[in-house]
């Protein structure tokens, strides 16, 4: 009777260890992310405007509370929310429309770049479905994000057009911001298209502005607000473990203040350049008076193929101009996702 009890009992140990090991969940996610108009799949190859971001995260979730300070202020989705932390380094170059001028149009878009790094918390709610961002962001533009190096070096890597401007780049300055965004479950069908709607908010020496958004995903994925590690890699025991899914997401969004077009706030939001001299490279028409588009209107569209621990994903980005005669700007992204 006993050894029918221990073994019982042993069974049952088996069959519960089982059941944690099937619900493990990863905790721990990198991800490696390129914007770059070379990848265009529509828009062709245009340098204008925001032309390259690269940049690197490192996801993670706490198994008790953190004990980071900044976390503990920031915006959580409640007591039964899922708490994704982050830190990133990222490098965004914007250049005008013509690259092969020494001395770019002042009606253009400048040259200039930024290095910068974020810390972030994504909190999800999976039951009441919706989840609260916050970014925080620290960096330095001009010069010291060696955006001109960046650019010439990965254009004459492949054999590209060497930009001329960079002389002409937007001056030192540094970069402090906060970036805030709520979401909320509109619509779901099933378990294959959910509609979610969106708001965030720019506030510091970066960016300033706010924005609405609509995001639209279609096919196999793991809910939305699960949290966010799941979007991008499903764990083992959940049965089939690949996820394929369409992302839709337009976006209007009104920007009082952008450093990287406009300058940063400390040197000056203007930039003198001098006389522009007979160029052979300028085979354009002058462009009129600049004027700043505060309103843009944007839309995202991809695919997301993730394979248990690993996730590949392309996204195709079409906006309105932020300066008025630029014409529309198009932009490609591919990441890469690992988790563990």
């Amino acid at each position: 009777m006993k050894r029918g009890r221990y073994f019982f009992l042993a069974l049952l140990a088996v069959c519960i260890a089982g059941a944690v090991h099937g619900q493990q969940t990863y905790r721990h996610m990198l991800r490696l992310y390129e914007d770059n108009d070379l990848f265009n799949v529509v828009g062709g190859i245009t340098d204008r405007g925001y032309t390259n971001g690269t940049r690197l995260d490192y996801f993670f979730q706490h198994h008790n509370s953190s004990r980071f300070f900044l976390n503990r202020i920031l915006p959580k989705a409640g007591d039964s929310s899922v708490n994704t932390n982050g830190f990133s380094i990222m490098q965004v170059i914007v250049t005008p429309k013509n690259i092969l001028k020494r001395i770019p149009d002042k009606n253009d878009y400048p040259y200039s770049g930024a290095l910068f790094a974020t810390h972030s918390l994504h909190s999800t709610n999976a039951v009441r479905k919706y989840s609260l961002q916050t970014v925080l962001m620290a960096g330095i533009m001009g010069p010291p994000s060696m955006a001109k190096e960046t650019q010439q070096f990965s254009h004459r890597l492949v054999g590209y057009l060497r930009p001329q401007g960079w002389d002409y780049q937007l001056k030192t300055d540094p970069l402090l911001n906060v970036q805030l965004a709520a979401e909320k479950q509109l619509a779901q069908i099933q378990k294959s298209v959910e509609v979610i709607g969106g708001a965030q908010a720019f506030a510091g020496t970066a960016m300033n502005g706010l924005g609405v958004y609509s995001l639209i995903r279609l096919g196999k994925m793991e809910p939305y607000f699960n949290g966010y590690l799941t979007r991008f890699a499903t764990p083992p025991g959940r049965g089939r473990r690949q996820q394929l899914y369409l992302v839709i997401r337009p976006a209007l969004e009104w920007m009082l203040t952008n450093a990287m077009i406009d300058g940063g706030i400390f040197n000056g939001h203007k930039k003198i350049l001098p006389d522009q001299p007979d160029d052979p490279n300028d085979d354009e028409p002058p462009m009129g008076d600049r004027v700043r588009n505060r309103l843009v209107a944007r839309c995202d569209y991809g695919v997301v193929l993730s394979l248990g621990r690993i996730c590949f994903s392309f996204t195709q980005s079409s906006a309105t101009p932020m300066i008025k005669g630029t014409g529309r700007k198009d932009m490609a992204n591919i990441s890469i996702e690992l988790a563990w």
